[in-house]
């Protein structure tokens, strides 16, 4: 047996399921990580998801793992250019995760990042190895779509955890601003949130939940997050097929329209209208990244966020959760990142004003992932993923994806 495979279902293992053999006995983290690595060795020559393997140092690991904890011999990547000292992975390796290695991200500077790039090869998608798996979590993304690992670590300023969950049809969640505690503590700019993808969504939400909570590289984060209890109630649902200028694809919006049709939700028909976020998020970003801003652009900025907030606290006084498409298109060519710029419109908007956002697969459209993005009101990360647990689809394996013969042929 495949140990990242369930061969009852024909989908992944989840991380849970995996620790859960491994604290039984049932499997060693050893056996675990060695079927992981060759898997890892195998896809990439087709994916080009790895920016570095850490074969050895994995097996080290796992020979050492005390087999105890909630992420017992669970294999994971690292999302490249991430500063080891970071309280999520301190916080995943301490409950018993394995990092094997490090995954591709975008090139710095790119004018877009939704893309992967291993210094040599574009990062390519399960679905489709011409397509993108979206960024700048892309080789995460392509390596958890494709069965290698069932969680990977990222961040997320402008998307970069949910466009590729959507691209590939995973998990991609971004916490309420300070859910998960960052190396570098409190941005400025008050963007970036570290987060995880996943293949299963109670993966991610676990994952999350330990990488919660103050740490003394970032003492002013949330505190820590306990694993919510599922609910049942009836989801207030209100949907946009877009939050800007651009329109979102046809097969996007149908699929999405679909999938909230077949589900037992209460569509609320609400305004809302939103400040464009193109003048705020480079002035927070360059604010977050250490770099100044003018004080006429910053209060700009903030005026906008605030715009935005009060915008958003009226809808969800009459809603649960706002529903938009992840992003306005499937994913796009592996190279067409910079024609393709506005994919990610969606998802900024949040970046901005800090609400908890999951994206989760709604569907597909010609053959490829359509993402669900779910966004609930501030603090209300537990209903953003009760609301997306009782929206999502399950999907079939990708083409490119452990367990298919001709996977890496």
């Amino acid at each position: 047996m495949n140990v990242l495979r369930r061969p009852d279902a024909g989908g992944w293992t989840t991380a849970r399921a995996i620790a859960a053999s491994v604290r039984s006995g049932e499997l060693s983290a050893v056996e675990v990580v060695e079927r992981s690595l060759e898997a890892a060795r195998r896809l990439d020559r087709v994916l080009h998801f790895l920016d570095e393997l850490a074969a050895d140092e994995a097996l080290r690991a796992a020979e050492r793992l005390e087999p105890t904890g909630p992420l017992a011999g669970v294999p994971f990547l690292i999302k490249a250019r991430t500063p080891p000292e970071s309280p999520i992975l301190e916080r995943l390796i301490a409950a018993g995760a394995i990092a094997i290695g490090w995954s591709t991200r975008a090139r710095p500077g790119a004018v877009s990042l939704t893309f992967g790039w291993n210094g040599r090869e574009y990062t390519r998608n399960p679905w489709d190895p011409e397509r993108s798996p979206g960024g700048s979590t892309a080789g995460g993304a392509a390596a958890v779509a494709a069965g290698v690992v069932p969680l990977a670590t990222g961040g997320d300023s402008g998307g970069s955890l949910r466009i590729p969950a959507a691209f590939c049809g995973i998990v991609g969640f971004k916490g309420t601003y300070g859910r998960v505690p960052r190396p570098g503590g409190r941005g400025r700019g008050g963007l970036t949130t570290a987060g995880v993808i996943g293949a299963d969504l109670d993966d991610v939400v676990l994952a999350t939940s330990i990488a919660s909570g103050p740490h003394r590289l970032d003492p002013s984060a949330l505190p820590h997050w306990p694993v919510p209890a599922e609910s049942t109630r009836r989801w207030r649902v209100a949907y946009f097929s877009t939050l800007g200028a651009c329109a979102a694809e046809e097969g996007v919006d149908r699929v999405l329209r679909e999938r909230l049709a077949a589900t037992d939700v209460q569509l609320v028909d609400v305004r809302l209208k939103l400040a464009p976020t193109d003048e705020a998020w480079p002035v927070l970003s360059a604010l977050d990244n250490g770099r100044g801003a003018e004080a006429a652009a910053a209060n700009r900025a903030r005026e906008i966020r605030d715009h935005n907030n009060t915008a958003l606290a009226d809808l969800f006084a009459e809603v649960d959760v706002l529903v938009t498409p992840t992003t306005l298109t499937v994913a796009h060519g592996y190279d067409q990142h910079e024609q393709s710029i506005v994919t990610g419109d969606p998802c900024w908007v949040f970046n901005v004003t800090g609400h908890p956002a999951v994206s989760v697969p709604a569907g597909l459209s010609n053959g490829l992932p359509v993402g669900m993005q779910v966004v609930a009101p501030h603090g209300a990360d537990a209903v953003a993923l009760a609301a997306a647990r009782h929206l999502l689809a399950g999907l079939p394996r990708p083409p490119i994806s452990v367990g298919v013969p001709s996977a890496s042929s």
